[in-house]
């Protein structure tokens, strides 16, 4: 009897610490799937109109509701569609001639995506490639049209913990960034950097 007793004993122990195992072992793996599915956003690129200094870009972003603390790099140089023109919304004429000249030159002056075309109520920003600001044929056109073509200031916005060490923001909170930002009449567009490290 003494020996049915022991072997129930060591039965009962080994359950209960097979269930202490699967407790510890469950909780790690929940955790990494709902972390897993979640997408981070490390920062933002953020294009403002020419001439933006770097005291405006502060105070934009400071009356901006961010949830995080962040740092600024301004005016950084490794972004596409540095360049735009600012059209009057009637101005037809100078853009059907600077869509003649690209087909009869065979050029791709402008950045035809339609997200690359912003309104701003009388007017449209457009986006020039960095191959027009040296096209002749393309030049010709601005200076007919007194159009100034002109250089965006992009800045990278870069979210940290209050150590100055970087960290990151969930992907709904950078949309809700994002669109704030884009209202503000000097901001031409906004660009979520996310982080891939799994």
């Amino acid at each position: 009897m003494g020996k049915i007793n022991t072997e129930i004993a060591i039965f009962i122990v080994f359950l209960i610490l097979l269930a202490f195992w699967g407790l510890f072992i469950r909780v790690p793996v929940e955790d990494t799937q709902t972390t897993a599915d979640e997408l981070k956003v490390s920062g933002m690129y953020v294009q403002f109109e020419n001439g933006t200094s770097d005291h405006e870009v502060a105070t934009i972003l400071k009356n901006c509701n961010m949830t995080m603390d962040y740092s600024i790099k301004y005016n950084i140089d490794s972004m596409a569609n540095e360049y735009y023109i600012m059209l009057d919304k009637d101005e037809r004429d100078v853009r059907r001639e600077l869509s003649e000249g690209m087909k009869e030159d065979n050029k791709d002056w402008t950045v035809s995506s339609p997200s690359h075309v912003i309104r701003r109520e009388d007017y449209y920003v457009i986006m020039v490639s960095e191959q027009a600001t040296n096209d002749e044929t393309f030049l010709a056109i601005l200076d007919k049209y007194d159009i100034q073509m002109k250089k965006s200031v992009w800045c990278y916005i870069r979210f940290e913990k209050p150590d100055g060490s970087r960290y990151w923001i969930p992907e709904e909170n950078a949309i809700r960034i994002k669109n704030e930002l884009e209202s503000n009449e000097s901001i031409f567009s906004v660009h979520i950097d996310y982080i891939y490290d799994q």
